[in-house]
């Protein structure tokens, strides 16, 4: 259904709508749309070009909003589709799609430690807490926040203006962690598109395994590798991330395209 050369072009058309579009929901939405109207078949080949496209900022862009997408109850998307894309995808030997629709539980389970009180942060509410990671600057306390890991904390301080890249990164590698908490980090406009923070969630066994299968296209085929080979991981992960190094010509420590 379609050659090679028509399915490419498929995918760059698509690409090119989706970034003309604001990222969040107006994009993931109209990435549904199109996907409904391409139907499951033709669908899951041009997500397979799109993810096979590595080093392409404009795919990665394409893919993300599939991945909100799929996520999102409103975006359109019925769940015999989403089966049915799943058949096509497994049957066609689309590993790299057929990994977009899984949600596996996450690898790691959270438990809360038993003693784990910050002596600045304890004689406060969990209201005075999410008003001093909006609007606070104080580094220290971000910082104090951030291992602290209420989900409801972290989403208004992913809000702060004052908080850098490099700490988001941080809040998205910390083990452990609630799930809760790494899911903020995703749904978060602002910080799901940085490459530190997709891998650091992608890296950690206590993400929502969906979570991390959603974002493993949008990585480079090193980083994929490196997933592969790291027994900390989900098992889907792992295999997900060899298969799409592998598919992208991946010949790094000894891997063969």
């Amino acid at each position: 259904m379609g050659s090679a050369p028509e399915i490419a072009a498929e995918a760059r058309a698509l690409v090119q709508r989706l970034l003309a579009l604001e990222e969040g929901t107006v994009r993931a939405r109209a990435a549904a749309r199109a996907l409904e109207v391409l139907g499951p078949e033709r669908a899951a080949r041009v997500l397979s070009a799109l993810v096979r496209r590595e080093g392409d900022d404009g795919a990665t862009a394409a893919v993300g909003a599939v991945g909100l997408a799929l996520l999102d109850p409103g975006s359109g998307l019925a769940v015999e589709w989403h089966a049915e894309l799943y058949v096509t995808a497994r049957e066609g030997n689309l590993h790299e799609v057929a990994g977009l629709l899984l949600s596996p539980p996450p690898h790691r389970t959270w438990e809360e430690p038993l003693d784990r009180a910050d002596p600045r942060l304890s004689h406060l509410s969990l209201g005075e807490k999410k008003t001093l990671a909006r609007l606070r600057r104080d580094p220290d306390l971000l910082a104090r926040l951030a291992a602290e890991g209420e989900p409801s904390v972290v989403r208004e301080l992913l809000r702060n203006p004052r908080l850098t890249e490099p700490q988001a990164v941080r809040i998205a590698a910390r083990r452990p962690v609630r799930p809760e908490t790494l899911r903020c980090l995703f749904e978060d406009r602002r910080w799901r598109t940085r490459a530190g923070v997709r891998l650091a969630l992608a890296r950690n066994p206590y993400v929502d395994t969906g979570i991390a299968l959603l974002l493993l296209p949008t990585l480079p085929a090193g980083d994929l590798a490196d997933i592969a080979d790291d027994g900390a991981l989900h098992p889907r992960v792992r295999e997900l991330a060899g298969r799409i190094a592998e598919g992208r010509g991946w010949r790094g420590r000894g891997r063969s395209p």
